[in-house]
């Protein structure tokens, strides 16, 4: 025997619409913050990998004064 349920849907108030919209916001910033900060981390490895290719830097010593 089959039965069947009937389900009602309502459609989202203004205080679950805001709800919702709050976390969106939240998850986007979220995103953005971890987006930056990968690329904060990548522009670093490049600069510590452009800095080994350049090879031993160049010393400039000062005379000692005795």
């Amino acid at each position: 025997m089959v039965k069947h349920i009937q389900v009602k849907v309502g459609l989202p108030n203004e205080d679950e619409k805001q709800a919702e919209a709050l976390k969106t916001v939240r998850l986007r910033a979220l995103h953005l913050a971890k987006e930056a900060t990968d690329q904060e981390e990548a522009s670093r490895e490049v600069a510590r990998t452009a800095l080994k290719d350049r090879g031993p830097g160049i010393s400039h010593s000062t005379p000692q004064v005795s």
